[in-house]
């Protein structure tokens, strides 16, 4: 007996919907596993490849069967799953390679991995079930596999949701009783797993099965789509004429000119889709079509406008792994917008819009094989940035060396290890240090134990006893290297921060020099007496690249710094205010 009646062909059979739910649970098996070993930190599961594979075929393969499956004695399903999976695990073995050792940033690796399977994932899931139905590849038949893919997810993810809030009113209510069993039972990794891949199976199951609800949530976020579209369009003319009186300077000024352009771009794309859906919505009034077809006849302007901005940044500043991914992306926009120019001028069709079927249909081939290769040696972004790099060799300044060790991978820090070996003595050495270090955000010592590092400011005159030990040695806790050893640098100043009182001590700690990254942490703490020694009373954090922390250090040595008055922990520096976080 099926799990739930299929109202149309594009619905799974009855062993089908006993195939979702078995990829679900192996997919909770999987994760359970998983959780399981990093738990009790298991020696075969410390490589990073193994767990980037592991949890890549633990997620994707079973969710792309599942949205995709509509008869599960069909040999092209199983070859494509088999393919797919193939697939995956090339790009799981080379991504997990990226982060070895352990000392790699792993998110700097691992997110544009994972947004890379997203984005491509649903790209093919879309194509491999039109394919499935052997009608062909007509537009209508992708849009709207498209779009009950994201419906179905949406769907499962509320019902998961709404199972969950179910069980954690039902522990609560227990536990008001003085019963801990259920909220005990429902803490367990051994519970949650298994009953929650249980759950998501069954609602997609459900979502697949009874698709009505689904068509129609999409078919009104179309038509909402729809109604803003010449908004955009009449946006889009605004702004290109406020170009023409304005020029395009102050653009750049803003410093992210291509990102907005892009935005503009892609903003304009989606509202068009929306509008022309499968090709036989209700074609708009006479005005509306000369707005829209005004504006997107603009897109490759717009495209051509952020290219030209981010070649100035790259002639400015060089090559870096965000412009690299900039540079795909206006290639990406540039095609949509050139398809949706030319669609946008014809007149041979009685359907509007109808050109931008094929260039949707070839654009998005072209961005998932685009994407799928930066995340193979073919077109390795962070290879490229790090040889790049490379290349400058001597020229490269203490934010460059930051950048090839936390954001690059196992590319950055291959080319780190060259440059060490090429330097100077001074230069090799600072280089190790920041090689050393594994965590990005840990100032302790790294080489040894080093001299402290604790400056004073000027006119401080005596001071207490055992104020100075405390402000050089003291760590957070055990196994905390926070102290001011060597790579960090301490300075102890005076100031009345906190009204009511004598002024605090303060130790502001910071980066030594020529150890500084990019968006390093400066941490301000006021010390009080605490019976016979020392304590921190409150901590304060802000975040600062390399020059601001040389500009910071040259007015501290310049004994100018004062409380900035009115909030708590703030110092004004040279003038400048800092903001600590508490």
């Amino acid at each position: 007996m099926s799990l739930a009646s299929a109202p149309d062909d594009r619905a799974p059979d009855s062993a089908a919907q006993r195939a979702i739910l078995l990829f679900a649970i192996f997919s909770g098996i999987l994760l359970l596993v998983a959780h399981e070993a990093l738990d009790a930190n298991a020696a075969w599961f410390n490589d990073r490849s193994l767990r980037t594979l592991w949890f890549t075929l633990a997620t994707a393969p079973p969710l792309f069967a599942a949205l995709c499956i509509q008869r599960l004695g069909d040999r092209r399903f199983w070859l494509g799953l088999a393919a797919y999976t193939l697939l995956l695990s090339y790009l799981a073995y080379y991504s997990g390679r990226a982060m070895e050792p352990n000392g790699i940033e792993v998110g700097a690796v691992a997110l544009p991995y994972v947004w890379t399977l997203i984005a491509s994932g649903h790209v093919l899931s879309a194509w491999f079930a039109v394919s499935l139905r052997r009608e062909g590849y007509g537009y209508p038949l992708l849009f709207e596999a498209a779009w009950r893919m994201v419906s179905t997810l949406a769907q499962v993810f509320a019902y998961t949701g709404a199972f969950w809030l179910l069980l954690l009113l039902w522990a609560a209510l227990f536990k008001a009783l003085g019963i801990e069993f259920f909220r005990e039972l429902f803490e367990l990794p051994r519970f949650i797993y298994p009953v929650t891949s249980l759950v998501a199976g069954y609602g997609l199951v459900i979502a697949r099965t009874r698709s009505s609800l689904g068509d129609a949530v999409h078919l009104r976020v179309l038509a909402l789509w729809r109604g803003l579209l010449p908004l955009a369009a009449l946006l889009a003319l605004a702004f290109a004429g406020a170009l023409l009186l304005r020029g395009v300077e102050p653009l750049w000024a803003t410093r992210h000119a291509t990102q907005l352009l892009l935005a503009l771009v892609f903003a304009l794309v989606a509202l068009a889709n929306a509008a022309y859906g499968k090709g036989g919505e209700a074609q708009p009034r006479h005005a509306i079509r000369w707005l829209v077809t005004a504006a997107l006849t603009l897109l490759p302007l717009f495209v051509a406008l952020a290219a030209w901005a981010l070649s100035l940044r790259w002639r400015q500043y060089g090559l870096s792994l965000d412009r690299l991914w900039a540079a795909l992306l206006v290639f990406v926009a540039g095609v949509y917008a050139l398809g949706y120019a030319v669609a946008a001028l014809r007149r041979d069709s009685p359907v509007w819009l109808a050109g931008i079927a094929p260039v949707n249909r070839a654009a998005s081939l072209i961005a998932v094989v685009l994407l799928l290769l930066t995340q193979t040696g073919a077109l390795d972004f962070r290879a490229i940035t790090a040889h790049s790099l490379l290349a400058r060799g001597a020229e490269l300044k203490d934010e460059d060396l930051g950048y090839l060790r936390w954001e690059l991978g196992h590319p950055g820090l291959y080319a780190l290890q060259r440059l060490q070996t090429e330097s100077e003595p001074e230069r090799a050495r600072q280089i190790a240090a920041l090689i050393a270090r594994k965590r990005r955000w840990e100032f302790g010592p790294v080489i040894g134990d080093g001299p402290p590092r604790l400056r004073l400011a000027a006119d401080l005159g005596p001071l207490p006893q055992g104020l100075q030990h405390f402000a050089e040695t003291h760590v957070n806790g055990p196994g905390s290297s926070n102290d001011c050893g060597e790579p960090a640098e301490c300075w102890l100043l005076r100031a009345d921060l906190i009204p009511g009182g004598d002024p605090e001590w303060l130790r502001l700690r910071m980066p030594a020099p020529g150890l500084a990254n990019e968006s390093q942490v400066v941490q301000l703490e006021v010390l009080k007496p605490c019976a016979q020694a020392w304590c921190v009373a409150e901590v304060g954090v802000i975040w600062r690249d390399a020059e601001a922390i040389r500009t910071l250090r040259r007015e501290l040595e310049a004994n100018h710094y004062r409380p900035a008055p009115q909030q708590k922990l703030d110092l004004e520096v040279g003038g400048e205010r800092l903001e600590f976080w508490r």
